[in-house]
């Protein structure tokens, strides 16, 4: 059913960093990324799209994908009681 998620590729899906800081990219029109809003395309995300902890997160480490990562960096009460509760003994 979400066979079709993955195929899409990612060309234009996010911002060109460089054209973003100095309005301009040496790529030019072979650039991969989008330069402006007018050529970003919208990714189509599967239902469980960072609904699940990412495991380096989990493990108190930091993910290499960062933002591209496709689990949750942010824990909830109950994850952080979990996983540091050194961080949550009251003290």
């Amino acid at each position: 059913m979400w066979d079709h998620v993955s195929d899409q590729g990612m060309y234009k899906t996010e911002i060109c960093n460089k054209w973003l800081e100095v309005g301009w990219c040496s790529y030019g029109s072979r650039c991969q990324f989008a330069h402006g809003m007018e050529e970003l395309r919208y990714v189509l995300r599967h239902p469980r799209y960072k609904t699940e902890l990412c495991r380096m997160v989990a493990a108190g480490g930091k993910c290499s994908y960062a933002h591209r990562c496709h689990f949750r960096h942010t824990l909830t009460k109950e994850e952080k009681a979990k996983h540091f509760p050194e961080a949550t003994d009251g003290c």
